[in-house]
């Protein structure tokens, strides 16, 4: 049989469904050896013992472990399941090797490379995610929930409100419909793309409008927004969280910490991903020279934005990599760009991407943290990423509510 990357892919999908399958149902009780344990809120232990039942943790100590089965990791760091909060799975390049546009792709085509995409993501130790986000989304989210494909946890936008979704009273309907379709968080255009110079596009009453309606109906806003005026107006209208930010000025920083508005900045992996698969985007879209430009201008603006921000010590940082074609699989540099270039003390920066992003996501008591009746959601490295960053690259295990999916220490 000739191996073709597709054959590849099916491969893929099937040892994970075959991993995955194995372990469904398993209730009695196994263990796992850490030979370092990071909780995901700040605290390490040495020499841990993790116990799983079913789908949660029931038991974290230290010492010898009991249990029938035993994951020796002992020469190892286990932290909780990574969360990226702002991904995009049904984003991939086209048959041509270029950013997709294809119009005639069928919504199946689609779908199977959000697949592909959701299966990368968790083989490099991210357990959920938040893709903001496609309609498309929903079907990947309800066949992973399902355990019928592998993948993180998935949480959906469906569709994006922006400033041509309409009136106060327009933009109201339409968050009522995704709630009503099933989303679980309403994203928000307040700027325009960084490619377009990043300004401000949305009124506050288009503001007021979704971010008062999302709150009415139990669903979270995050809004992609630029600058101080962006993320200021983003800020006074009430909305939960700010994607990307950068060159806001300290005043916008005070305002975040005051209200308590969780922050996603982009500042490494998000640029290198378009610089380094620049001929696959150019000529797409805005992708065009100017465009790129304005890029470079951010990638250095967000630096200093964001050790501004760090610096003030009061703003609510949260990990997301706003992952599109060509960085699925690769979610973890974002941690690199910030704690190597941005200056991100590291365990601020693994906290960042587990408990303080459940909490971003209102799941701090089932996610995000190892702890007695948590999802069972682990990952492993070489190296302690405490002292060296870069071992976060190292995954060798992946547990997804109490699944392995991952075990290179087999």
């Amino acid at each position: 049989m000739k191996i073709t990357r597709t054959t590849t892919r099916c491969l893929l999908f099937a040892i994970g469904l075959l991993t995955a399958s194995s372990a469904v149902g398993q209730e009695t009780p196994i263990t796992i050896r850490a030979g370092r344990l990071i909780d995901g809120t700040g605290n390490v232990l040495e020499n841990a013992v993790i116990t799983v039942a079913g789908s949660r943790i029931i038991r974290v100590s230290v010492g010898a472990p009991g249990g029938t089965a035993i994951y020796d990791l002992s020469d190892l760091t286990v932290m909780p399941g990574l969360i990226d909060t702002h991904v995009h799975l049904t984003a991939h390049f086209d048959a041509d090797g270029r950013n997709h546009s294809d119009p005639d792709e069928t919504q199946a085509r689609a779908t199977l490379f959000g697949a592909e995409n959701a299966y990368a993501t968790l083989m490099a130790g991210f357990t959920t995610v938040q893709s903001l986000g496609s309609p498309l989304d929903r079907d990947l989210r309800e066949a992973i929930a399902r355990g019928t494909l592998p993948g993180p946890r998935v949480l959906t936008a469906l569709r994006a409100v922006n400033a041509g979704t309409g009136s106060a009273d327009e933009i109201r309907a339409f968050v009522r419909q995704l709630a009503a379709d099933g989303a679980d968080v309403v994203k928000v255009f307040a700027s325009a793309s960084i490619r377009e110079g990043g300004g401000l596009v949305m009124t506050d009453a288009q503001l007021d409008a979704v971010c008062g309606e999302a709150q009415a109906v139990g669903l979270r806003t995050v809004v992609h927004a630029y600058g101080t005026e962006g993320v200021t107006a983003t800020i006074e209208a009430g909305c939960g969280g700010i994607e990307h930010g950068n060159r806001y000025n300290d005043a916008a920083i005070d305002l975040m910490a005051d209200r308590g508005t969780y922050l996603d900045p982009h500042v490494g992996s998000l640029w290198a991903n378009y610089f380094d698969n620049r001929d696959r985007f150019i000529g797409r879209g805005n992708y065009t020279e100017e465009g790129f430009a304005l890029m470079e201008e951010a990638r250095v603006t967000g630096y200093e934005t964001f050790r501004r921000t760090l610096a003030h010590g009061g703003v609510q940082v949260v990990y997301g990599t706003d992952a599109v074609a060509g960085a699925h699989g690769r979610n973890a540099e974002e941690l690199v760009y910030r704690v190597r270039d941005g200056g991100q003390d590291p365990m601020d920066g693994i906290i960042s991407a587990t408990s303080r992003a459940a909490e971003s996501l209102a799941l701090a008591d089932h996610i995000g943290t190892i702890r007695p009746g948590y999802e069972a959601d682990l990952v492993a490295v070489a190296g302690n990423p405490l002292d060296d960053i870069t071992a976060v690259r190292a995954v060798r295990f992946v547990m997804k509510g109490g699944v392995v999916y991952k075990n290179l220490e087999q």
